[in-house]
């Protein structure tokens, strides 16, 4: 693990060659509010750019922005600062920043704050966007993070290179300056309140992540689907390449978060020890399982029946781990 005052060092060497500008948002800062489904679409004919004032010649411009927002669906790290960079972009074009927010509003349904908080994140953070993209930092917490102090994200990126995570109600309390508030270091806390604070310290910190790394597989997946509903094959080998890797490193999170250790059963040897398993039958269990198959090439069925086990199997495990809705017009007869 990295030294922390190392890395602290490193990260103030890193703001002196990129300065990002410190113009926060006039719409503001927060939580982003009523982000936009991928499959939900604005209609280009119910946006009248004559009646907003915006030039003729830049309504590309903002038509390239509402259909990456749009098609993007679910944003990880790296496509909320892509969003904040081109609704700045489009921003600076727009005659004022009230049609700006009306524009906003109708073509990606995003509030003022809303808005506001992601071009917040491409001002204020992407001297420091690759840290945060390779950590997968939560939107929320680059929202709360966007606000603070340039010495503050500093901090906060010299603890992401070092190994530590801070939570969104951490950032915020390191933001407003309430300290006191702040919770001590679960690594300073003894005994068995000492433990309980690591387990929920990993919980805070590693469910958003895996979390998000599912949503991220599920997009792809879903986006891979469109052939076999066309009565296609899917792109099995461009899938896999995307699924491969992540799938395995999601089912180790899912281990790490959820499972205690057994010793292995089919050994003598009891002290060799691995994650104990997820109660047969369970859901939990078929997200392991899919995990499992979706993290080994081999496993994968050939491509004329890809399309119906990712339909069948893979889909409604992976929706069921991230609490999301079964996908409309997916059908598992």
């Amino acid at each position: 693990m990295m030294d922390r005052g190392k890395a602290l060092n490193e990260t103030a060497q890193e703001i002196d060659r990129v300065a990002p500008s410190r113009d926060v948002a006039a719409s503001g800062r927060g939580r982003r509010n009523n982000r936009r489904s991928g499959s939900a679409k604005t209609n280009e004919q119910s946006i009248d750019y004559g009646s907003l004032g915006i030039p003729e010649a830049a309504v590309p411009s903002f038509e390239e922005a509402r259909e990456m927002f749009v098609s993007l669906g679910r944003k990880r790290t790296e496509e909320v600062f892509a969003c904040g960079e081109m609704l700045a972009k489009v921003r600076g074009k727009a005659p004022s920043q009230e049609v700006f927010e009306r524009w906003s509003k109708q073509a990606c349904r995003l509030t003022r704050r809303g808005a506001g908080n992601y071009i917040a994140v491409h001002n204020n953070l992407r001297a420091h966007r690759k840290v945060l993209v390779d950590c997968s930092v939560t939107a929320a917490a680059m929202y709360a993070l966007a606000a603070a102090e340039a010495e503050t994200v500093a901090s906060v990126v010299a603890d992401l290179k070092a190994g530590k995570r801070l939570t969104v109600r951490e950032i915020r309390a390191l933001v407003s300056g309430d300290t006191q508030s702040a919770q001590p270091d679960p690594a300073d806390i003894a005994g068995v309140d000492g433990l309980r604070a690591l387990a929920r310290a990993k919980a805070q910190n590693g469910v958003p992540i895996l979390v998000e790394r599912l949503k991220g597989m599920l997009g792809d997946i879903q986006a891979a689907l469109q052939p076999h509903f066309e009565g296609k094959n899917v792109a099995k080998g461009a899938l896999v390449a995307k699924l491969e890797h992540p799938a395995r490193r999601a089912r180790s999170e899912l281990e790490n978060l959820a499972l205690f250790v057994a010793p292995n059963s089919r050994s003598s040897e009891t002290w060799r020890v691995h994650p104990a398993i997820f109660p047969h039958g369970s859901p939990w269990e078929a997200v392991s399982q899919v995990l499992f198959k979706l993290g080994g090439r081999e496993e994968w069925p050939d491509a004329n029946d890809l399309g119906a086990w990712l339909v069948t199997d893979v889909v409604p495990a992976i929706e069921f781990a991230v609490g999301a809705k079964p996908s409309k017009g997916i059908s598992t007869e």
